[in-house]
Order: structure tokens, then C-alpha cells, then sequence
């Protein structure tokens, strides 16, 4: 009788888990603002040649003052500046470099949001939309491109 508890048990943390997963989850359809099911770069150092679509929605938000001005206000509202420091560095990388481990095109600053990074950078895959996620790489984008002003 115990065994039996015990499987009815796992069988419905496994059924629940799983339906959380699901919810968190979406899957992807034709909307560009829709969570990528695999990253958006090739993880490499140094960066990698990105993704077509992503170019492109990249490159949208990387000319465009008002979703960059969203990104800083993001920027602000999430509390980046606590482990970024204004864009110098602290706790978090120095976004104010020319050289980034993980690329600095604005295709691989999303990746880093949406996947996060080794020893610190966590992810936020799910957990905020991909038009804001796109208005942060904006941002941090013009960070390292200007890196006197703030």
C-alpha cells in the first residue's frame, strides 16, 4: 500500500510539473514577438553569425529612438543597474567594452538576456516579452557604442 502512495505521488508531481511547463511555455507561432524555441546565436566566444530574422527584428529596434529609450527605462525599472552598474560593470559585465565574450551585435546581447550567461547572468526566458527583451539589447547596444554618456 505504501508503494502505491508513493507512485500515485510522483505520477502527480511529474502531471503537475508538467502542465506548469506548458503554461510557461507558450508554444511559437508567426508573431516576431513570439519566445524563440532555441536561442537566437550560436553561443561562441567573441559572438557568431546571427540568425536572419533576428537580424532583422535587431536591426528595427537598433535604429529606432523610441524602442531605445524603452530599453533604458526597462533597463532602470528591472533593477539591470544593480549587477551592471549603469552599464560599467560590478557584480555584472562591463556593457561599456568594445569587446564582449558572449558579441556585442544587438542579436547576441538578446541571447544573453533571453538565455542568460554562465556564473551570473540569469535567464529570462518567459519571464518578460520578446519586444522587451529587444528594447533592452537596443539599449545596451548604444552602451558600448557611446561609452562616456549614460
Amino acid at each position: 500500500m505504501k508503494y502505491v502512495a508513493l507512485l500515485a505521488f510522483c505520477a502527480g508531481f511529474i502531471l503537475a510539473a508538467m502542465a506548469q511547463a506548458q503554461e510557461t511555455n507558450p508554444p511559437s507561432g508567426t508573431d516576431k514577438y513570439a519566445l524563440p524555441p532555441v536561442s537566437l546565436v550560436p553561443i561562441a566566444p567573441g559572438g557568431g553569425t546571427p540568425v536572419d530574422q533576428a537580424s532583422k527584428i535587431g536591426e528595427e529596434y537598433a535604429k529606432s529612438p523610441e524602442h531605445i529609450e524603452a530599453g533604458k527605462q526597462l533597463f532602470s525599472a528591472m533593477n539591470c543597474n544593480g549587477c551592471h552598474s549603469s552599464g560599467g560593470g560590478g557584480m555584472g559585465a562591463n556593457l561599456m567594452d568594445k569587446t564582449w565574450i558572449y558579441g556585442g551585435s544587438i542579436e547576441n546581447i538578446a541571447a544573453s538576456i533571453v538565455e542568460g550567461r554562465p556564473n551570473g547572468m540569469p535567464t529570462w526566458r518567459g519571464l518578460i516579452p520578446m519586444q522587451q527583451v529587444w528594447e533592452l539589447a537596443a539599449y545596451v547596444k548604444t552602451l558600448s557604442e557611446n561609452p562616456t554618456e549614460k
